[in-house]
C-alpha cells in the first residue's frame, strides 16, 4: 500500500504571522454537504479568525465553499453553518453550533476558606451564588480553573444539554433546540485570573458526529480542565475523553464510553493534560477504534505528547487499556474509506497521515510526513535565531480529513509560512488529496 500526497490548494489567506501568531486563521473544519452519497460534490470549510479562547469559540467564523472536490474555493455566507449537519436516517440534518463561555461576574463565589467539616457537598446552590468548588487546577500565567459537579450548580447552570441546529427532512431552515445529555458526574469548570471574570466553559461536543452501524448517532467530547472521576467521584486535574450515543435522532444522548488518564499503567510520566480531543471509527469486525490526544501546553509546558488508542469489542461499553500509537498526536482525526482502508491524521510538531493495512485497523502504514516536524522558523518573513515553539513549528497543527471518493480523502490544515502572490508569508488554510494506492 502507498499513500500519494496531492498538490496544495489554497482555501484562504489571512494575516502575517507576525501580526498574531496564534488564534486567527486556524482550525479549519470541513463539512460534506453532498446529496445521495456523492462525496465531495459540495464541501464547506469554516475557519477560526478569533483568539483561541473559550470566550471566542462561539463567535462568527469565515466560511468557504468548493463545488469541485476541493480544487477551487470561494468565500460564502456564514449562514451555511446550519446546513452542515450530519444526515440522519430520517432525513434530518443535525449540527452542534460552537458556543462561547458565559461570564459569571455577577455571581457570588464563596471563599474556599469557608469550607468547614459540616459543609454539604451534595446541596444545590441558589441562583446568583456558586457552591464551594469540588476541585481546582492551575495554568501557566496565573489562570485558576475551578471545577464543579454540575448537579450542585444553581438551577440555571445545572442543565445537562447540548444546543442543536436541526434541519428537518424536506426543510431548508434550521430549527434550534436542546438535546438532553445523560452525563454522570458532569463537571463544569470556571476560568478565573488575568483576563477572566469567572467564565463558565461551554460543554458542546467537540468531536465529529458519526452514524454507527446501528443507525445511532455517536459523538466524542471531553471533560473540562479538571473533572470528577465517575468511577469514584474523586477530583482529577486532567481531561478525560467521553463518547456519547443517541438512538432517537439526536433528541437525547447517553454516555457510552469514558476514558481516564493515565494510560499504560503510568509508563508515561503523569505530566499531561489528560485525554482531550479524540476521534473514533467503526471497523468491519464490529469493533470500535478510539484515538486520544494527551498533549496540553498550559498544564505541562510541552506542546507535544503521545497519541493513544483503544479498542472496544462490545459496542463501546468497555475498552482496552490505551496504548501509545504515535509520539505526537494533536487532534487525531479518523477517515474510513470505501476501499476498506481507514486513514488517521495527527500533528505537532509536523503533520502526519497513516493508513490501516487491514480492514479492522490492527496494522498501520508508516507515517506519511505532510509537514516536517523539524524547525521551520527560517521560513518566516522575519526569521529568528532563537525561535519559540510556535515560531519553530509554524502551523496550528489541527488537521482534518474528509473522504471524497473510495480511495481518496482531502486533508485540511494551516501553514503560517505559506507565501502569497508577492512572496509574503501569511497564515494560510490549505487542503490536499491523500490517495490510497495498492502499489507498494
Amino acid at each position: 500500500m502507498k499513500l500519494i500526497l496531492g498538490p496544495e490548494t489554497v482555501i484562504c489567506r489571512g494575516i502575517r504571522p507576525e501580526e498574531k501568531m496564534w488564534g486567527p486563521y486556524q482550525f479549519p473544519r470541513p463539512f460534506d454537504l453532498s446529496e445521495n452519497g456523492r462525496l465531495g460534490d459540495r464541501i464547506l470549510v469554516s475557519v477560526h479568525v478569533e483568539d483561541d479562547d473559550i470566550r471566542h469559540t462561539g463567535k462568527p467564523t469565515l466560511w468557504f465553499e468548493s463545488l469541485d472536490k476541493g480544487q477551487t474555493w470561494r468565500e460564502t455566507d456564514a449562514s451555511v453553518a446550519a446546513e452542515c449537519g450530519l444526515r440522519l436516517p430520517n432525513g434530518d440534518r443535525l449540527y452542534f453550533p460552537l458556543e462561547s463561555g458565559i461570564s459569571l461576574k455577577d455571581y457570588r463565589f464563596p471563599s474556599f476558606q469557608m469550607l468547614t467539616p459540616g459543609y454539604d457537598f451534595t446541596a444545590q446552590a441558589e441562583e446568583g451564588v456558586m457552591p464551594i468548588q469540588d476541585g481546582m487546577t492551575f495554568w501557566f500565567g496565573g489562570t485558576t480553573i475551578l471545577a464543579y459537579n454540575a448537579d450542585r450548580l444553581p438551577p440555571s447552570l445545572a442543565k445537562k444539554e447540548w444546543r442543536v441546529a436541526r434541519i428537518p427532512a424536506g426543510e431548508t431552515e434550521a430549527v434550534y433546540e436542546y438535546a438532553a445529555v445523560d452525563w454522570p458526574y458532569l463537571t463544569r469548570v470556571v476560568f478565573t485570573g488575568p483576563g477572566y471574570d469567572h467564565v463558565l466553559k461551554p460543554i458542546y461536543p467537540r468531536g465529529t458526529p458519526r452514524l454507527g452501524p446501528d443507525g445511532a448517532i455517536w459523538v466524542s467530547a471531553f471533560t473540562g480542565e479538571g473533572h470528577l472521576n465517575p468511577a469514584n467521584g474523586q477530583y482529577s486535574p486532567y481531561y478525560a475523553a467521553e463518547l456519547f450515543r443517541s438512538d432517537d435522532m439526536g433528541h437525547t444522548f447517553r454516555r457510552r464510553g469514558h476514558m481516564e488518564y493515565p494510560a499504560d499503567g503510568d509508563a508515561f510520566p503523569y505530566q499531561s493534560g489528560g485525554f482531550s480531543d479524540s476521534d473514533f471509527a467503526f471497523m468491519e469486525d464490529g469493533s470500535i477504534l478510539w484515538f486520544f490526544r494527551s498533549a496540553w501546553f498550559a498544564s505541562t509546558g510541552y506542546e507535544w505528547a503521545p497519541m493513544y488508542w483503544s479498542r472496544s469489542t462490545d459496542n463501546g461499553y468497555t475498552w482496552s487499556r490505551p496504548e501509545k500509537f504515535a509520539p505526537t498526536g494533536i487532534l487525531p482525526r479518523l477517515c474510513p474509506l470505501a476501499c476498506g482502508t481507514t486513514l488517521v491524521c495527527y500533528a505537532r510538531p509536523g503533520i502526519f497521515v497513516q493508513a490501516s493495512l487491514d480492514r479492522n485497523g490492527y496494522q498501520w502504514s508508516e507515517p506519511l510526513v505532510v509537514m516536517t516536524p523539524d524547525d521551520r522558523s527560517s521560513l518566516a518573513n522575519i526569521p529568528t535565531q532563537n525561535p519559540n515553539f510556535h515560531q519553530w513549528d509554524g502551523a496550528c497543527n489541527n488537521p482534518e480529513l474528509l473522504p471524497i471518493d473510495d480511495h481518496t480523502a482531502l486533508l485540511f490544515y494551516s501553514d503560517f509560512y505559506y507565501p502569497d502572490e508577492t512572496g509574503v508569508k501569511r497564515k494560510t488554510i490549505l487542503c490536499r488529496t491523500i490517495t490510497v494506492s495498492e502499489e507498494s
